[in-house]
């Protein structure tokens, strides 16, 4: 029974010594946002160009941009998605302009609204800790001004 009690007693202090070090999971990071942009850009239909304003910390690791799209059109949803994970963290906002394509066989129209929902995530080696932050659902518009 001692000899159990003592292997326990062992696990759990390695346990506890090992969660230190493990990186923590939070859902908002400090500095870490993103929002849409201004101007989205209208391929065709094969291709939306969607354009998102986003901030991390300097010296983030792993950070990714989600970008999710939905479109009703006739009796159909189109969606599509698209991941960023080649981003500058340097503290500033910046633009970029993260391209998706429909993952099914219609294209987007540009005659119909488009949801769109962004999402970010990055993490912070010196605190250990990982961070998300969420956008929309935001509705975007490709009708041309005036049209």
């Amino acid at each position: 029974m001692k000899q159990m009690l003592r292997t326990i007693g062992a696990v759990l202090w390695l346990a506890g010594t090992a969660l230190p070090l493990m990186p923590r999971t939070a859902h908002a990071m400090e500095g870490l946002s993103i929002e849409m942009g201004l101007k989205a850009q209208f391929l065709n239909g094969a291709l939306l160009g969607i354009p998102v304003v986003y901030t991390c910390p300097e010296g983030s690791t792993s950070p990714s941009i989600f970008v999710e799209l939905h479109q009703a059109s006739g009796n159909e949803v189109i969606s599509g998605f698209a991941l960023e994970d080649a981003l500058e963290c340097d503290g500033e906002p910046m633009e970029t302009l993260i391209f998706v394509v429909p993952n099914s066989s219609s294209a987007f129209r540009r005659s119909k609204d488009v949801v769109v929902d962004l999402s970010i995530s990055a993490c912070d080696e010196l605190t250990l800790t990982c961070g998300d932050v969420s956008a929309g659902p935001v509705t975007l518009s490709l009708q041309r001004a005036g049209a």
